[in-house]
């Protein structure tokens, strides 16, 4: 195991961006858990497979970014992933819809794990509906009128 604690807090944008990229690189190489203490939410959600968000010395939430900023276990953690863009973060689990009876869909599906605003191009390009799918099974459709809301930041409460 390897400890940080703001390791990146001094450095300009750019040198914390290189050893933000030679900290991925080293844990994919050493494949060791990497424990790494930050103020910056940005940071953390960038390195982060698991972030831990404390309060008053108090462990308030543990979970993946998507977790995080996608259902908050509260108001306190809500406000904290407040300003981060969430078309960034969630996926499309997050926004997908049951597929309409006789509802004509793209073919090519996009899997759930895509992230939101990745898939925004293909799903305007393909003018309907786009299947999703959780690897062989289609669990429902993106559309436009559902990514708009995510783009746009609005609350939706964890999928069903």
């Amino acid at each position: 195991m390897l400890l940080f604690d703001e390791p990146f807090s001094a450095l300009d944008p750019l040198i914390r961006r290189d050893m933000q990229a030679e900290v991925r690189r080293l844990h994919a190489e050493v494949g060791k858990t990497l424990v790494f203490i930050t103020h910056d939410l940005a940071e953390a959600l960038t390195l982060g497979d698991r972030i831990a968000v404390l309060r008053d010395g108090e462990l308030v939430q543990v979970g993946t970014p998507e977790e995080l900023v996608g259902a908050p276990a509260d108001s306190y953690v809500a406000d904290f992933v407040r300003d981060v863009p969430r078309a960034d973060v969630l996926t499309l689990r997050w926004i997908v819809r049951p597929a309409e009876d006789g509802e004509e869909c793209e073919d090519t599906p996009l899997p759930q794990d895509t992230v939101i605003r990745d898939a925004v191009p293909r799903v305007l390009r393909a003018g309907r509906p786009v299947w999703v799918v959780d690897g062989d099974e289609r669990v429902g459709v993106v559309d436009a009128e559902r990514l708009l809301p995510a783009l746009l930041g609005h609350r939706r409460q964890v999928p069903a």
